[in-house]
């Protein structure tokens, strides 16, 4: 059984990224029986894996749901339908968001600045990339999409966040507490730099977004902006953003 998962090596060997990578399914696989393994890439460079034994089935469903689902036919897609996805950048306006489709051709979901106004702007002529910037939906970055529009064969994938996606930054807002998302970097490094830079009463946990995508929850009233160059002087050559409640509360819409 194959499963193609929203997890890719990025900047790192595949060696490196294989070795993080086992220690993801085997987390997720516990006492489950069956075995699970990398063969291979697709050309957008998605992990595809081989899944076989008696729990296959339900390991399929649990590696799905913690490490996330490519789709990369839009023939399987359906209108309305959510995704999750990787957020891959900003063109014309919209936010891109990579499902996986590779079939016919490959292809991202777009969400517009009209959605992105709507539903993260309190309807505010806020542009695209001050949105994208203050709710840190950087290229690496997970998230949920629903389908509004599918037009394969003219290259057309429209969505907007889906209604999961949308509780999740409300929850992430009311918590107030600013946050670190850093790029192309393994849990393990984060960790480290933690320590290194001396930052660890300013901060609550590290969570995993995707392997190479990692965020750190501050404490209440630490500022994120402030830890960042700590943080950059171990952390080099990777890209280091904050999260930031208050000002997506004042510059943004209430939540």
């Amino acid at each position: 059984m194959k499963l193609i998962i929203l997890q890719r090596p990025g900047q790192f060997t595949t060696k490196d990224f294989q070795s993080e990578l086992d220690k993801a399914l085997r987390s997720v696989k516990g006492e489950l029986g069956g075995s699970i393994k990398l063969d291979g890439f697709t050309r957008k460079g998605w992990a595809r894996l081989d899944l076989e034994g008696e729990d296959s089935d339900v390991l399929r469903e649990l590696v799905a749901r913690d490490l996330g689902q490519a789709h990369t036919n839009a023939a399987n897609l359906e209108a309305q339908g959510i995704y999750q996805g990787i957020v891959s950048g900003e063109a014309d306006n919209s936010l891109e968001i990579d499902i996986g489709i590779e079939t016919p051709r490959p292809m991202n979901v777009k969400i517009g600045l009209a959605a992105l106004r709507a539903q993260l702007g309190d309807g505010q002529p806020l542009r695209s990339d001050e949105i994208i910037h203050q709710y840190c939906l950087v290229p690496g970055s997970r998230t949920t999409v629903r389908l509004t529009r599918l037009e394969p064969n003219t290259q057309t994938v429209e969505g907007w966040l889906a209604d999961s996606q949308i509780e999740r930054f409300s929850s992430l807002i009311a918590t107030g507490l600013d946050r670190i998302q850093i790029t192309d970097c393994f849990r393990q490094e984060v960790e480290n730099a933690v320590k290194k830079s001396r930052i660890e009463r300013d901060t609550v946990t590290i969570e995993s977004e995707a392997l190479i995508t990692q965020s750190i929850v501050c404490k209440l009233g630490t500022d994120a902006v402030g830890l960042i160059p700590k943080l950059g002087k171990i952390l080099r050559n990777r890209k280091l953003d904050p999260f930031i409640p208050g000002r997506i509360l004042t510059r943004c819409r209430p939540w």
